[in-house]
Formats: structure tokens, C-alpha cells, sequence
């Protein structure tokens, strides 16, 4: 499944992140997946067949590198740095796609993550910290990793005030880059002014789409 993203100034869609999604009841929320994976040694195998579902959907429908994909990408399954070269290799280069680096076990391997956002920007991706606040990790490595894109926890969206120490820190990083900050979890009006507020630029949320089967590229 695919949610837009969206330019705050005119809601126009700009890019599409790639969601995983299950039809039983049971494995409805992602991280109950990946928690199970991760239990049974399998985390990287299912990590990889969700980004080639994606891949092969937004090759089926012919999109172009006007559109960008926002693939989820978990540190934690890579063995070693040609892991990480194999799997970014598999990505391609028809696409623009930008690698979304989940919070899952962000700092568990910090060489290794950092061999994959090498990897990406060598291939010519965009690099996106997720969820950006939600976790200390998240802020702590925000200046080692560089993001190109910082997506804001839905927390701090709707709750700005509970958060102004990770907004502080997340302003001192966009001082000093030239990042563009995505707020996440935009569901209504008050949300998205709350997400310009903040300084967000691009945005994503039910206001905007809920996750969908990825429609044809507009003519």
C-alpha cells in the first residue's frame, strides 16, 4: 500500500511512501510483524520482499523519476557491508527513491547503519530519518546520519507544546543543513497548520490519503 506525500503549500502529491500491510486481522499492525520476523530469524527476508513489492508496483504503472518513492529500510538486517551493497543494489537506479531509515533498532548497529546511508547517497538516493523524535536515538544520531529529509514523529505534530526540547534539537540540525522537514500523522486542519508551524515543508496523513494501492502516474 502507498500514501502520498505532499507539498503543505499546495497539496500537491510529490511522492508516495511504501507501507506494508497484511490482510489477516492478526498481523494488521507492522511492527507485530516485524517483531515476529525478528523472533524467527527472518526480518531481512521480509524487509526485502516488501521493497520489491513496492519496486515492482511503481515499475508496473511506469512511473518516472518525477515522483518520489519513500522505501522503509531496517538497519538491523544487514550482516555486514556487502549485505548492504547486495540489497541497495537490488533497489536500481530508474526510480527516485529515497530510503526511509526506520527507528526500529536505530542505534543497535551504528557502523553498519551508516554503511547504508554511504551506500544510498553513492547510488544517488535521498536519505529520510522516520519518525524523528518519537525516541532519543532518533535526535542523537540525527547529525551522524544527515538526513535529506527529517520526518517529524506524529507526537510532536499533535502535541508541539510536550515537545520542545526534540524540536529544539531537530531546528538546530535544519540550521545547519539544507534538510526539509516532513511532518507525519497530518489527519486534520489543526494538524497541518501545526506542521507548518513547525517549519514542515512537505507532509504526509489521512487529511491528505490513506494508505492505498498505488494509482496510475497523472498523463
Amino acid at each position: 500500500m502507498f500514501q502520498p506525500v505532499v507539498e503543505l503549500s499546495t497539496g500537491a502529491v510529490v511522492g508516495y511512501e511504501a507501507l506494508a500491510r497484511w490482510p489477516s486481522p492478526s498481523l494488521a499492525v507492522p511492527e507485530a510483524v516485524f517483531a515476529l520476523a525478528r523472533e524467527r530469524g527472518m526480518v531481512g527476508r521480509v524487509d526485502v520482499a516488501c521493497r520489491a513489492a513496492a519496486l515492482r508496483a511503481a515499475r508496473e504503472r511506469a512511473y518516472s523519476r518525477r515522483v518520489r518513492f519513500f522505501l522503509n529500510i531496517e538497519p538491523g538486517c544487514f550482516v555486514d557491508e556487502r549485505d548492504v551493497d547486495i540489497h541497495l543494489d537490488a533497489i536500481g537506479n530508474d526510480l527516485d527513491v529515497v530510503l526511509e531509515i526506520t527507528e526500529r533498532d536505530l542505534d543497535r548497529n551504528v557502523p553498519m547503519l551508516m554503511a547504508l546511508v554511504r551506500g544510498a547517497r553513492a547510488r544517488g538516493m535521498s536519505v529520510a530519518m522516520d519518525d524523528v523524535g518519537a525516541t532519543p536515538a532518533t535526535l542523537g544520531l540525527l547529525a551522524s546520519v544527515a538526513p535529506d529529509i527529517v520526518k517529524l514523529d506524529a507526537s510532536i505534530v499533535r502535541s508541539p507544546y510536550r515537545s520542545r526540547t526534540a524540536m529544539r534539537q531537530v531546528r538546530d540540525y535544519l540550521r545547519t543543513s539544507d534538510a526539509t522537514l516532513l511532518a507525519e500523522g497530518i489527519e486534520t486542519r489543526r494538524h497541518l497548520r501545526r506542521a507548518m508551524a513547525l517549519g514542515a515543508t512537505l507532509g504526509q496523513g489521512w487529511l491528505f490519503g490513506r494508505p492505498m494501492p498505488l494509482p496510475n502516474p497523472p498523463i
